[in-house]
């Protein structure tokens, strides 16, 4: 089923006080979204992933090195990386 995540990822964004940057939603919004903590404030990664193989992809090659906060808006759960090849389901938000 074909769901919408933009709307979603935005409202989060904006009662957490994240930023959200100018290129979000050039593109197709996907369920895993990327927050970079090392920004003040926060702030969203514009691209966003449909799987969690392509969210992994990112934090290996793109930010190995920042903190970054994964966020599935499908199941509304954070998510950890292993430091290896997946992501460990966390809390609800």
């Amino acid at each position: 089923m074909f769901e919408r995540y933009q709307a979603k990822i935005e409202e989060y964004c904006k009662a957490a006080g994240i930023e959200i940057p100018i290129g979000f939603g050039r593109h197709a919004t996907e369920r895993y979204a990327a927050i970079d903590l090392e920004c003040q404030p926060p702030k969203l990664v514009a691209a966003t992933w449909s799987n969690e193989a392509e969210a992994v992809r990112y934090l290996v090659n793109l930010a190995p090195d920042r903190k970054t906060r994964i966020l599935d808006f499908k199941e509304r759960r954070e998510l950890t990386f292993n430091g290896k090849t997946s992501l460990l389901k966390g809390d609800s938000f």
